[in-house]
């Protein structure tokens, strides 16, 4: 291919990927200097993506918001109209009854379960227990306990438990959450992600779902950016030439080269490292100590009438079944005592479990995951609509023990080329993806000596 057939182009900044980190980046420059997104895919948004009906809406990627920040910073910016999960809970359906987690008595007692593995769930419970309160500190017992856990596999919580069943709960809880087993992650990250799980909704912060679901945020961020953003971009490289970047692209098929003074890659760790030719070896080597997590969703919108005994569970863990939990996005909408009719529901299979359905037909896992969601929620039987397939083969980024340890490194620039995501900080998620995305933002102006 001779140079003349390659379309020239320059801007300011420009942005590599079009999900929270990539829009929240572009939406902090926009109003200070010339930027571009590139996304490869025909939506914004990565993974987050909402289908609506009605009043009611189904998460078919990430499914809350939580924390502090940038992402919470934008919502109320935008007057997003948040979804309380106050007084709801998570339930666990097991043996084909269900109870309430956030209830310890209900947890261990009036689940049918035998006493050997009320032992187990007590042993478990107890050892995830003893490290929680550590989990946050800053102090520097609170920092060894993290460093132990860090070069520790998750399934030390189930050493020496010899009930089947909980083996089966608490490898259930981390596909639940993370999209992996037990023997893949470090202890920190998957004690973190059940502790949220269990928790009282209103112990963490701003946990809530936004109306209209996730994809309402990136929405808004998309409409701002307007033209900015390039969709069916694929980009094949980028590079520091010394003087900027220069980012290699195509355009539907067509080939484009756009020359700009910085770039942002915010897409997954692995794409970074394809699309960046010249990594130093040890941005490499963090970019391979991360894993992702993988899940199988479909989602229902119901015709339910009237009050139902699920309405004030936000979750329901099914260890037992195709998928491992039932996310109830209708319950943030469950505020008092008049309900409207139907519902949103969202099942999720994820780790092992997913692997196992990634390539089977569509009409297969739609048809096991509607019979399954019906010995949970029998009173649902011929009240399901059609069930809404994704497959995600990369979603929530996890390490294992002693791996973690690489990750300062990305947090640093190469040159004029900034990284963000959401496996930059501490606990990855919407509300890290976004603030990550806002930082390296604030650095590129800061270079490009610009002030926000």
């Amino acid at each position: 291919m001779t140079t003349h057939d390659i379309r020239e182009e320059s801007t300011d900044v420009v942005v590599v990927g079009a999900g929270m980190a990539g829009l929240t980046a572009a939406t902090t420059l926009a109003p200070h200097t010339g930027v571009i997104v590139l996304e490869s895919a025909d939506r914004t948004g990565g993974r987050v993506e909402t289908v609506r009906r009605g009043d009611y809406w189904v998460n078919l990627g990430t499914q809350f918001t939580e924390g502090t920040g940038t992402l919470i910073d934008a919502l109320g910016r935008h007057g997003i109209e948040m979804g309380s999960l106050a007084g709801k809970s998570v339930a666990l359906h097991l043996n084909g009854g269900t109870v309430d987690t956030a209830n310890p008595f209900e947890l261990m007692f009036r689940t049918r379960m035998s006493m050997l593995d009320r032992l187990g769930m007590a042993v478990v419970g107890a050892r995830i227990l003893a490290v929680t309160p550590f989990l946050e500190s800053q102090s520097r017992v609170a920092q060894r306990i993290r460093a132990r856990l860090d070069t520790k596999l998750a399934s030390y919580v189930l050493k020496g438990v010899r009930s089947e069943l909980v083996h089966t709960v608490i490898r259930s809880w981390s596909a639940q959450w993370m999209g992996c087993e037990v023997e893949e992650t470090a202890a920190t990250q998957f004690v973190t992600s059940v502790g949220i799980a269990l928790a009282d909704p209103e112990k963490v912060p701003n946990f809530s779902l936004p109306a209209g679901g996730n994809q309402t945020l990136t929405d808004v961020l998309t409409e701002d950016l307007g033209s900015r953003i390039r969709l069916n971009s694929v980009v094949q490289s980028v590079r520091d030439d010394g003087a900027g970047v220069v980012v290699d692209y195509l355009d539907g098929d067509r080939p484009v080269r756009l020359r700009a003074k910085r770039a942002i890659v915010t897409t997954p760790a692995d794409v970074a490292e394809r699309i960046i030719p010249d990594l130093p070896q040890r941005y490499r080597n963090a970019f391979n100590d991360i894993t992702y997590g993988r899940y199988v969703v479909v989602g229902f919108f119901t015709d339910e009438v009237g009050p139902q005994r699920w309405d004030d569970y936000f979750g329901i863990s099914t260890p037992q079944l195709s998928f491992q939990a039932v996310f109830n996005h209708a319950a943030a909408l469950r505020t008092g005592s008049d309900r409207e009719p139907g519902g949103a529901l969202a099942c999720f299979a994820g780790g092992a479990q997913a692997d196992a359905l990634l390539d089977l037909p569509d009409d297969e896992i739609v048809s096991r995951f509607t019979d399954d969601l019906v010995t949970v929620l029998p009173e649902l039987k011929g009240k399901l609509g059609q069930g809404i397939l994704r497959r995600h083969h990369r979603v929530v980024p996890f390490w294992a023990p002693g791996r973690r340890r690489s990750l300062p490194t990305l947090r640093d620039p190469l040159a004029n080329i900034h990284l963000a995501g959401d496996y930059q900080l501490d606990m990855p998620s919407l509300a890290d993806a976004a603030t990550s995305g806002e930082r390296s933002a604030l650095a590129v102006l800061a270079s490009l000596g610009r002030s926000r």
